[in-house]
């Protein structure tokens, strides 16, 4: 059985980084482990319809692709030389961002536009809060039995970085009482994208890619085990996911019953997160509800070609009570590539609410808006971090969630 080596602790600076664009891995520790046979996964039969109890959201294939690993070139000195001079011919007139969070380890950062080629390149920008969590959930992330998918050199691909300069334009918004748009065919003008809102909301839009083998079933899985302990959770953005609590609507033992569907281990759930957008500590709760909430129902995802759809209300991380804001997140399958993406949309600062006794609601979006509180809680700064910490950990879980769900779905919790 082949071996590799899965570096455990690395270098968080731009200057720690090896010929290859890869983040050295300490002397101090690292670990060697068995690379495991990658079984054929076969997902459970589920009937069709439009209600969440059980729905298998389209079709997954029988037998996944092997994975296209993104490659730089080996020959340090004279890539490096390439790259610097390429950088110095296409370098924009306008003044960038003093915290440029991605560098490319092979060619230009973005692709002409109709283009399908992309590179994942590595994330070099870790403020010095996010390292401190790396540390922490490194420690707390060894003694456990997955601790080999924890993966401190995190990537985003190169299309994301452009979005990242700069905010969308007015026309790239995507209102959420028209989130029905997203059943449509193809793909939005601007998929990856933020921006600040007049009354001092936030909107992201991030587009990112699950490749051939992962599945509808495993994302479905992924949203209630990533909440049974807080070190999985860590799994997803290591140096950003602080803890996790299923805060309510689910027991453990609900948790831990396989004759349980897992879309009915979340839905439904509210999960406590707290995690860094930027350096910033945050908590929030997340409401995991029903799609068609938003216009989308099971059934008409389903003929769009989505395989998996987690939608939710974001709330406050002290009262429950106060919604703050609404994301969906839903997976297609490109019949051209057989590839699974995964579309994004955030909505902060959207139809704040309080709710009442008896299911009444108190609408605060005027008050919020009129008081600031709307851009002091989000504006452009929330709708920036936010875009970078969407596109790392979705891009960091479609790296290893195959493998762990292959693992960890049979036999194990």
């Amino acid at each position: 059985m082949a071996s590799r080596r899965f570096p455990l602790v690395g270098t968080m600076s731009s200057t720690g980084t090896n010929g290859s664009g890869g983040v050295k891995p300490s002397p101090i520790l690292t670990a060697t482990v068995a690379k495991p046979m990658t079984p054929k996964v076969v997902e459970p039969e589920m009937p069709l319809g439009t209600g969440p109890d059980g729905i298998r959201l389209g079709s997954a294939s029988d037998e996944p692709a092997a994975p296209t690993d993104a490659t730089t070139n080996t020959d340090a000195t004279t890539k490096e030389k390439q790259e610097q001079e390429q950088k110095e011919t296409n370098a924009p007139t306008a003044s960038r961002s003093s915290d440029a969070t991605t560098t490319s380890t092979t060619a230009a950062a973005t692709p002409a536009k109709g283009r399908q080629s992309v590179q994942l390149v590595p994330l070099t920008y870790y403020p010095l809060e996010t390292q401190a969590t790396l540390n922490r959930n490194l420690r707390r992330v060894l003694s456990k039995p997955y601790a080999k998918y924890f993966h401190p050199a995190l990537h985003i691909y190169s299309d994301a970085t452009e979005a990242i300069r700069s905010p969308m334009p007015r026309s790239g918004y995507l209102p959420l009482k028209q989130a029905t748009k997203l059943l449509n065919h193809g793909h939005h003008e601007h998929e990856n994208g933020w921006m600040g809102l007049e009354d001092g909301g936030a909107y992201v839009a991030s587009r990112t890619r699950f490749g051939r083998e992962t599945t509808g079933d495993m994302v479905r899985w992924w949203f209630w085990w990533h909440s049974l302990e807080s070190e999985r959770y860590a799994l997803w953005f290591p140096h950003c996911h602080v803890r996790v609590v299923v805060a309510s609507g689910a027991e453990r033992g609900l948790l831990e019953d396989r004759t349980v569907p897992h879309v009915r281990k979340w839905l439904g759930v509210t999960h406590r997160v707290t995690e860094h957008i930027g350096a910033k500590e945050v908590s929030v709760h997340l409401r995991f509800v029903d799609p068609a909430q938003y216009g989308l129902p099971w059934d008409k995802l389903q003929g769009a070609g989505y395989e998996a759809a987690v939608c939710a209300e974001v709330r406050d991380g002290w009262e429950p009570r106060l919604k703050i804001g609404d994301f969906v997140h839903l997976w297609r399958r490109d019949p051209a590539t057989d590839e699974l993406e995964l579309r994004s949309r955030y909505w902060f600062g959207n139809e704040v609410s309080l709710d009442l006794p008896g299911g009444f609601k108190l609408p605060l979006d005027l008050p919020a808006r009129l008081l600031g509180i709307k851009k002091m809680r989000a504006g452009p700064s929330l709708a920036y971090e936010h875009f970078i910490h969407d596109q790392t950990e979705f891009t960091n879980l479609a790296s290893f969630l195959p493998e762990l769900y292959a693992e960890w779905n049979a036999g194990k919790l």
